[in-house]
């Protein structure tokens, strides 16, 4: 998907009542779109069939968890159209995409996958368990850099 298809279902979207409107994407800084195209590029991958389980909200929620960065639900859904993720019903307010976790709990060991169930661990995220995602961390730390005297920011702890 490219600039032009994001900016063409935007503008579809424009005549509608769509809630959470994916145009917000447009005022992330750039250390933001570059930390969520980071983070959506690895913890993300096409699929035959829709996730179904796994809505634009809860993704928004997954991203918002492994990073505390803090995005709104509108800009998250902007942020996967730029990744070039469609949603399988545009008109829904929680969309939903052919997508599926590229960390794949069933290519784990069954006590690992239990672990991770029992813990409640995000599906989708950009590392396998256990491991850290150093370049995420600093994508981060950019993020948080580039908001430190911003009264109007809030990063999740």
């Amino acid at each position: 998907m490219s600039r032009k298809d994001y900016e063409e279902i935007c503008a579809e979207l424009d005549n509608t009542r769509q809630k959470d409107h994916p145009h917000a994407y447009d005022a992330l800084s750039q250390e933001e779109r570059e930390t969520i195209e980071y983070w959506i590029g690895r913890a993300i991958q096409p699929a035959q069939k829709a996730d179904e389980r796994h809505s634009s909200y809860g993704l928004k929620y997954e991203y918002t968890r492994e990073t505390k960065v803090y995005v709104s639900h509108a800009q998250f859904k902007g942020a996967m159209l730029v990744a070039g993720y469609l949603p399988t019903e545009k008109s829904e307010q929680n969309w939903h995409f052919k997508i599926k976790p590229t960390y794949d709990e069933k290519s784990f060991s069954q006590n690992v996958a239990s672990q991770n169930k029992s813990t409640r661990l995000p599906a989708y995220r950009s590392t396998p368990q256990g491991e850290q995602d150093l370049q995420l961390q600093a994508l981060v730390q950019k993020v948080l850099a580039s908001h430190r005297d911003d009264d109007s920011y809030a990063v999740m702890i």
